[in-house]
């Protein structure tokens, strides 16, 4: 696979650490570096650095791998930003817009801010859109929805809202009508996640992450 440009001599030094690797573009998706004016193109293989933002256009849709082993897609129309700093709970932010994760390996953890809540994403499969209400539904684990106002623990099958700036409303069953499969479209295979997880951890010199792939092909 060819490397982006921010394996380039000097520039990956200079963004300083890196948060997340690119495993799937498609259409209009833009990058805006951690303390620059103007977005970019991006591409498949770019890293993502500590305050980096992303932003996709209509029909257009992108994909990460992150270096705590969650797989983050973002849906059209989003912006979302990596944490601005390394902290104990890995972090992502949710200006506008829609995203879906998965937990790669069993320990992995993420918590996912947004205007509304925070969502702590535990070994799940969630999806989370922020728009002028905040929705998060849950398909596999459990996500806890938390604000100044109050928390709500979410089990698989289970979705919330939050409105404006009050409490999250009690769990409800998803009916069949509100299953989403908008990230069905973005295809990345487990077998090729190891290899982005590898080029991540070299990028930092972290010890590497290693999946376990069941035999149809899922991911333990």
């Amino acid at each position: 696979l060819l490397l982006g440009a921010s394996w380039l001599p000097g520039v990956a030094a200079a963004a300083g650490r890196v948060n997340a690797i690119v495993v799937f573009v498609k259409g209009d998706v833009q990058i805006k570096r951690s303390g620059e004016a103007a977005y970019a193109v991006l591409s498949l293989n770019d890293l993502l650095y500590f305050g980096d933002e992303v932003k996709t256009g209509p029909a257009s849709q992108a994909s990460m791998a992150t270096k705590g082993g969650a797989e983050v897609r973002i849906n059209e129309n989003s912006t979302f930003n990596t944490d601005a700093r390394a902290g104990v709970r890995e972090t992502v932010r949710l200006k506008v817009g829609q995203l879906w994760t998965r937990m790669l390996h069993k320990m992995a953890k993420l918590d996912v801010k947004t205007p509304s809540a925070v969502c702590a994403v535990r070994g799940t499969e969630a999806d989370i859109e922020q728009r002028s209400l905040l929705t998060v539904k849950v398909y596999e684990g459990h996500v806890d929805v938390h604000n100044a106002q109050g928390k709500q623990s979410l089990a698989a099958g289970q979705m919330s809202t939050v409105a404006g700036g009050g409490a999250p409303a009690a769990p409800k069953q998803m009916g069949t009508a509100e299953v989403g499969n908008w990230q069905d479209g973005i295809q990345t295979k487990d077998k090729d996640m190891q290899t982005f997880l590898d080029k991540l951890t070299d990028a930092n010199g972290d010890k590497k992450l290693k999946l376990k792939i069941n035999k149809d092909g899922t991911t333990k």
